[in-house]
């Protein structure tokens, strides 16, 4: 049996993150989740994850000009990013937001 301390959840999550459409349902059930709970970081923490599955942080920083240290602090809550940010790093991975 494994050691919690070797329980690894990132790994966990980014196995799961192979197709485009388990992205998409991963970032439509976490932005519900916002939804109703309100905590940002969350679903922040949550792109992050597509981040690392589709691309990496420096090339999202370059492609968004948001600076890398910037990311690194919005993925790990220490910055709440603007709307604005958020919506240049899911546009850059492909995605949009939609209205249901």
């Amino acid at each position: 049996m494994k050691n919690i301390k070797d329980f690894d959840l990132s790994g966990m999550i980014a196995d799961e993150l192979k197709t485009e459409e388990d992205i998409k349902e991963w970032l439509s059930l976490n932005l519900d989740e916002y939804l109703q709970d309100g905590n940002l970081n969350a679903f922040v923490r949550s792109l992050e994850y597509v981040v690392r599955a589709k691309d990496n942080i420096s090339n999202i920083s370059r492609k968004t000009g948001i600076s890398r240290s910037n990311l690194y602090a919005i993925f790990n809550g220490e910055v709440t990013p603007q709307f604005d940010t958020v919506l240049k790093v899911l546009k850059e991975l492909g995605y949009t937001l939609k209205v249901a």
